[in-house]
């Protein structure tokens, strides 16, 4: 029997890598479509068809889309600054923009977007956000969660109006191996090298990799056409996150909290510098809002619709501990 072919954009990334792992495990055929010269160190060891290509240029798109069954649409600018939604245009909305006119084009069985949690409201730990909560309009001024947004509106429509099979899956935190940026593994990085743990309030609902990835993969054939799904798993402030970090390491921490005022003042300071010289500094007040944030969701949809796992947080932080010593980060 012929594989079906998977189109991956973004392969080298934390979900892209995952995912084409995943997706060889269950006998498709994944081809990995990432820009020449990137870090491949997430995608080794892996039976992939690698392919370079840009996401903007349609050429590439095309040469690409035509010939898989479905696509997974990983790439994305991800970084928070510039905050000017101009600098995400291209790589977040063109390439989604272009995508689906070629899904449509080649009628692809289904195209499964990769959005990001910051498209919905939070909620707090006793009360999660969901996937019917709208999008905060105080995040407009974030280049990357709009431009996200504008993204994921395309596909759900293009969905509705039967342009295209589509469905959109939300990550929160990623956690686990095969972050060769480090991306997300920054953060477990810092609690592992610092002595000195310094936390902002808030945080984060952490989701293992390795159930994101197999999620993302049953959305090629679950889930509904049009329909967002929250990938999310443990709810943690971070310095419940950290704490478990510790747990991991042998050396003694010491924790201590970033007072709001102290990070407010900063954010301001930052606003009026980029106002005078044009230059992006990553604590700005939005960015400062988002990091202060109870960012926590719930995942009943997508365990009831698309099989997500539990997220076990000590096995997601002892994988990733693991491969960043096997590559010598740590």
């Amino acid at each position: 029997m012929c594989k079906k072919r998977v189109l991956v954009t973004g392969a080298n990334g934390l979900l892209g890598a995952n995912v084409i792992k995943v997706l060889t495990n269950n006998n498709y055929h994944a081809v990995a479509m990432v820009r020449e010269g990137c870090n491949m160190t997430g995608l080794r060891n892996l039976n992939y068809e690698l392919v370079y290509g840009n996401i903007t240029n349609y050429n590439h798109l095309e040469k690409q889309i035509k010939k898989c069954d479905y696509v997974i649409h990983c790439a994305a600018r991800t970084k928070q600054t510039p905050n000017k939604i101009e600098a995400f245009t291209e790589a977040n909305i063109k390439s989604t923009e272009l995508i689906i006119e070629l899904c449509s084009k080649y009628h692809t069985k289904r195209l499964v977007f990769v959005s990001t949690a910051n498209c919905f409201t939070n909620g707090t730990i006793d009360n999660p956000g969901n996937e019917d909560s709208n999008f905060m309009p105080w995040l407009k001024d974030s280049g990357y969660a709009y431009s996200k947004y504008i993204a994921q509106n395309m596909v759900t429509k293009a969905a509705e109006n039967n342009k295209i099979n589509a469905v959109t899956v939300a990550p929160t935190f990623m956690i686990g191996e095969r972050d060769a940026g480090p991306s997300s593994g920054a953060l477990l990085l810092y609690g592992l090298k610092k002595r000195i743990v310094f936390y902002p309030s808030g945080g984060k609902s952490f989701i293992d990799v390795d159930s994101a990835a197999e999620a993302v993969i049953n959305a090629l054939t679950m889930g509904k056409n049009g329909d967002k799904y929250m990938l999310s798993g443990t709810n943690l402030t971070y310095k419940d996150f950290f704490k478990i970090v510790a747990e991991h390491n042998s050396k003694r921490k010491l924790f201590i909290p970033i007072p709001s005022a102290l990070l407010k003042v900063v954010a301001l300071i930052s606003d009026i510098l980029e106002n005078i010289t044009g230059a992006s500094l990553a604590l700005n007040s939005v960015n400062r809002k988002l990091l202060c944030l109870d960012n926590y969701f719930t995942n009943n949809k997508a365990v009831a619709e698309l099989r997500l796992k539990h997220t076990n947080i000590n096995s997601s932080i002892n994988k990733a501990i693991n491969w960043y010593k096997q590559n010598r980060y740590l």
